[in-house]
């Protein structure tokens, strides 16, 4: 019982196997609990994953607590599942130019532009 309350309540989401996965492995522990005669009621379930979830998910948080009706899990996962995807289609990629500075080579002198790091935008499916 001690090991299924302290995963259910330490597990952090960490953008591995996505969060559709995070929220079932969450939702087992509940049960295993449950079982075990721990009454822990669904809106704390609810409350634990909304909790494990970094601050890339804080405006599903925000939406949740200003609403009025509760979600059930399965609306919630679906939002969350759904958040997910939009920020993976909207991530921001980092190039990072690494030099090494003790080369006999000449040196360039630099352009205006040139600040060692360029953001780049995916678009679509291409990597």
């Amino acid at each position: 019982m001690t090991t299924y309350l302290k995963l259910l309540t330490t597990n952090m989401y960490d953008g591995v196997g996505g969060v559709r996965d995070h929220i079932i492995k969450l939702k087992h522990y509940f049960n295993k609990a449950n079982e075990m005669k721990v009454e822990l009621s669904e809106k704390f379930l609810k409350w634990l994953i909304l909790e494990s979830l970094p601050i890339s998910f804080d405006a599903v948080k925000l939406t949740y607590n200003a609403l009025k009706e509760e979600w059930t899990l399965e609306e919630l996962m679906s939002i969350v599942v759904q958040h997910e995807v939009s920020l993976k289609k909207n991530e921001t990629h980092y190039l990072v130019l690494v030099t090494d500075q003790g080369s006999n080579m000449k040196k360039k002198h630099p352009h205006k532009n040139s600040g060692g790091i360029k953001q780049f935008k995916r678009k679509g499916n291409s990597s």
